[in-house]
C-alpha cells in the first residue's frame, strides 16, 4: 500500500539529480552547492503563502513566481539567508528566503517527526495544503509496516480530513461576479485556488457539482478515506469519520438518474455498515453521527424504491406502493434514529439531528402496513388507484353510491400517497392524507367539504422551494372548524419547526408555537397515534 500511495502522492518529493540544468539567473559563488553525497537537505516544503522565488538572493530582486504552502522544491544550494531552489512544476529555478521553507533532512525527515508536524498543522484552518505536503512526505519516507500500522492510518485520516476541509473552504469561497463580467478574484479566492493546485499535485482529486442559483460545490473524491476503511489498524473513530465523509448528501450528483441515485444510496448504506456501532471503543457522539447518517440514507432508499415500484406498476392492487423493500428501508431509517442518544449530541450535531428527523419522518408511513385501496371514512369512500405511470389518483365517492353516480372528488398527482395516513374528523367534513412528492419532502393533503362541494388543498412544510421537511396531521379540534398541524423544514437556507392551529375554511394559521407545550390546543386535542409515532415530538 505504501508503494502505491507514494506513487500517486509524492511525485514531487522524489530526489532528482543535482546536475540538472541550472537557471541563467543563478548567481555565481559564494553559493554553497549541494551534491548527492552531502548530508544537506535536498527537498523542502514551502511553509508560507505568497513566498517569492526571486532571480537573485536579494529581496530587491524581481520575483519569478509566488509559492504557496505545501509546495515541494529541490534545494540546490544556499546563501546565508536564502536557499537556491528548483521548481520542477514551473521548470524554473531561483532563490527563496530560508524562513519560508522547511528543509526535509536528518531527523526532520524521519516519519515520526513528519507525523508530529502533521498533527500540529492538521488543526490549523487554512494550512491544508501544507498538511497534505507533510502527509505526502510521510508516505514517501515510511516503511510498508509503518504505512499499514497505526501511524499510517493516522496519516491517511489526516490526509482525507485536510482534503475534505480544503474542498469545503473552496465551496464557501465562491467567485464573485457583477452579472456582466467576472471581477478580479479576491485574496481568499486566489489563496484557495493555489492550495487546490498544490493538493492536485499530490494526486488528490476533487469533483465540482453545480448547485442551485449557480453555486458550486467542491467535493473530495475520498480515496484516502476508502483506503482507511479497509485498514485493520484504523480505529473505530477513524472509520466513522471516513464513512461520514464518503456518504455526504451534499456531495451526491444532483443530476443523477433515479437508478443511479438508488445505486449510490445503497453504496452509502453499505459504507456506513462498515462502522462497528457495537464497538465499545467508539465514542457515543461518533455513534450518533453514523446513526443520523444511516437514518437519512435509508429514508432516501425507502422513497426511491417506492417510487420505482410505482413507475413500474409493481403494486397491482394499491397504488400506495408499500412494497416490502421500501417498508424495510423505512424501518431501518426509524430504527437508526431511535438508537440516537440525544443527550450526547453537540451543538454542531443539532442540524444533522434535525435533518435526520425530517428525512425519517417524511417516509415513516412506509414502515407501516398499507391501507387498502379503498377505505370507508365516515359517509364517504376514498379510493386510491394508479393513473399514468408514476401517477396516483384519489377518488372520493359517497358511501353506498350506486355505479354511475359521479364522484365527489378526483385528483391525480406525481407522488407517493400514504393510504395508511388517511384520517377523517368526527364531523365528516374533512380528511387528511400524507403525500411524498420528493425525497425528504412530505406534504399534507386536506380534503374539505365546502358549499361548492369537496375540494383538495395541499399544506406544504413551508411556503418555499422544496428542500427538506414535512407537514403532518397532528389532531382534530372538535367542531369541524380547526386542525392541528406539525411542520418542520429546511428550505432556502432556513430551518423552522412549528406547531399550528389551522382554520379549515381559510387554511390560515390561527396560532402557532415552536414548542407544542406552549399551544393549548396541542395539549388537549393532539392525536394519540401522532404523538406516539411522529419524530416531530422528539
Amino acid at each position: 500500500m505504501a508503494a502505491a500511495i507514494a506513487a500517486v502522492a509524492v511525485q514531487l518529493l522524489c530526489v532528482h539529480p543535482a546536475n540538472a540544468a541550472t537557471d541563467d539567473t543563478t548567481p555565481k559563488p559564494p553559493i554553497k552547492r549541494v551534491s548527492p553525497d552531502d548530508a544537506a537537505p535536498r527537498t523542502a516544503l514551502v511553509v508560507q503563502d505568497n513566498a517569492a522565488m526571486r532571480a537573485a538572493a536579494k529581496d530587491s530582486s524581481p520575483a519569478q513566481a509566488q509559492l504557496w504552502r505545501g509546495e515541494a522544491l529541490e534545494i540546490r544550494g544556499e546563501r546565508p539567508d536564502h536557499f537556491q531552489v528548483y521548481d520542477y512544476r514551473r521548470e524554473r529555478g531561483g532563490f527563496v528566503r530560508k524562513a519560508a521553507l522547511l528543509p526535509l533532512n536528518g531527523p526532520a525527515a524521519q516519519p515520526d517527526a513528519l507525523l508530529a508536524a502533521l498533527r500540529v498543522v492538521r488543526q490549523q484552518t487554512g494550512a491544508e495544503s501544507l498538511g497534505l505536503g507533510l502527509a505526502a512526505a510521510y508516505v514517501q519516507s515510511a516503511s510498508a509496516a509503518q504505512m499499514n500500522g497505526v501511524d499510517g492510518a493516522e496519516v491517511l485520516d489526516a490526509m482525507g480530513t485536510l482534503a475534505e476541509r480544503l474542498a469545503d473552504r473552496a465551496s464557501r469561497t465562491q467567485p464573485r461576479s457583477d452579472g456582466v463580467a467576472t471581477v478580479a478574484p479576491s485574496a481568499a479566492e486566489t489563496q484557495v485556488a493555489a492550495h487546490l493546485d498544490v493538493a492536485a499535485r499530490y494526486g488528490l482529486r476533487f469533483r465540482t457539482l453545480e448547485r442551485e442559483a449557480g453555486a458550486m460545490q467542491l467535493c473530495y473524491d475520498g480515496e484516502a478515506f476508502r483506503r482507511l476503511l479497509a485498514m485493520p489498524a484504523s480505529t473505530p473513530e477513524q472509520k466513522a469519520r471516513a464513512a461520514l465523509a464518503l456518504t455526504r448528501v451534499d456531495c451526491l450528483d444532483p443530476v443523477a438518474t433515479p437508478s443511479q441515485r438508488e445505486q449510490m444510496d445503497q453504496w452509502r448504506a453499505d459504507v456506513l455498515d462498515k462502522v462497528d456501532l457495537k464497538d465499545p471503543a467508539l465514542a457515543t457522539h461518533w455513534r450518533n453521527r453514523v446513526l443520523m447518517r444511516q437514518s437519512g440514507v435509508w429514508s432516501s432508499l425507502a422513497f426511491i424504491r417506492a417510487r420505482r415500484a410505482s413507475v413500474a406498476g409493481v403494486a397491482a392492487s394499491p397504488v400506495t406502493l408499500q412494497v416490502d423493500a421500501s417498508s424495510a428501508a423505512s424501518r431501518r431509517s426509524l430504527e437508526a434514529f431511535a438508537r440516537i442518544v440525544p443527550a450526547e449530541l453537540s451543538d454542531d450535531d443539532q442540524p444533522a439531528y434535525n435533518d435526520a428527523a425530517m428525512r425519517g419522518n417524511a417516509m415513516r408511513w412506509a414502515a407501516l402496513p398499507a391501507g387498502g385501496p379503498e377505505q370507508t371514512l365516515g359517509a364517504v369512500k376514498l379510493n386510491v388507484a394508479a393513473g399514468q405511470p408514476g401517477e396516483t389518483c384519489l377518488t372520493l365517492t359517497m358511501n353506498g353510491a350506486r355505479e354511475g353516480i359521479p364522484s365527489l372528488l378526483r385528483h391525480c398527482v406525481w407522488g407517493l400517497v400514504m393510504t395508511a395516513s388517511a384520517r377523517v374528523n368526527r364531523e365528516g367534513n374533512a380528511i387528511t392524507i400524507a403525500s411524498v412528492p420528493a425525497d425528504g419532502w412530505r406534504e399534507l393533503w386536506l380534503l374539505r367539504r365546502t358549499a361548492q362541494g369537496w375540494k383538495v388543498s395541499v399544506l406544504p412544510p413551508v411556503a418555499a422551494q422544496p428542500g427538506l421537511g414535512y407537514a403532518e396531521f397532528a389532531g382534530w379540534v372538535p367542531g369541524g372548524k380547526e386542525l392541528l398541524v406539525a411542520r418542520e423544514s429546511r428550505a432556502e437556507g432556513r430551518y423552522k419547526r412549528s406547531y399550528e392551529l389551522v382554520d379549515l375554511d381559510t387554511l390560515e394559521t390561527r396560532r402557532q408555537a415552536g414548542d407544542m407545550t406552549m399551544l393549548g390546543a396541542f395539549q388537549r386535542w393532539q392525536a394519540a397515534d401522532w404523538k406516539g409515532t411522529s419524530l416531530s415530538a422528539r
